[in-house]
């Protein structure tokens, strides 16, 4: 069906931008407004982890080369999301070690809830790491899932 390229700097104000676009492009798929909200969070939680991704790097940057991209790919079947850093380095998504949301001691430690966010929200979430950067895939699949669909 098609496929959105958004390009942004690596700055939290950009944050709501990517997401109504998101929201926006998902919209004209037969999404419940749910599952629509529920990929708004997990897009919300990838980004914000890529602009995360370059806070070390931040200070020696002042002509806002550090970019975050969005590729927003619409298929009958499915809204595919992938979000990329280019920060180099990354992280290691099952080495991430934090209280789960039930334990008494999350109260004590505000991150870590990311990846059970998109993992949720998200039918499909994959992460790749590397030394050019980090990519976070997800994909939603719409009703038509499965079915084959005539469009002529």
């Amino acid at each position: 069906m098609g496929e959105i390229e958004l390009d942004v700097p690596a700055r939290p104000e950009y944050l709501s931008l990517v997401r109504q676009v998101v929201v926006a492009a998902a919209g004209v798929q037969p999404l419940r407004d749910e599952r629509i909200e529920g990929l708004r969070i997990a897009v919300s939680e990838a980004t914000t982890n890529a602009i995360e991704s370059y806070t070390s790097l931040r200070d020696g940057d002042p002509t806002g080369s550090q970019r975050v991209v969005i590729r927003c790919n619409l298929d009958h079947d499915q809204v595919e999301v992938e979000i990329s850093d280019r920060a180099g380095g990354g992280f290691e998504p099952g080495a991430a070690a934090f209280p789960s949301p039930d334990d008494p001691d999350r109260l004590d430690n505000e991150r870590g809830l990311g990846l059970p966010l998109i993992r949720h929200f998200a039918d499909e979430s994959e992460i790749t790491v590397g030394e050019s950067g980090t990519s976070v895939r997800l994909v939603v699949y719409t009703p038509w899932r499965g079915q084959q669909r005539d469009d002529t």
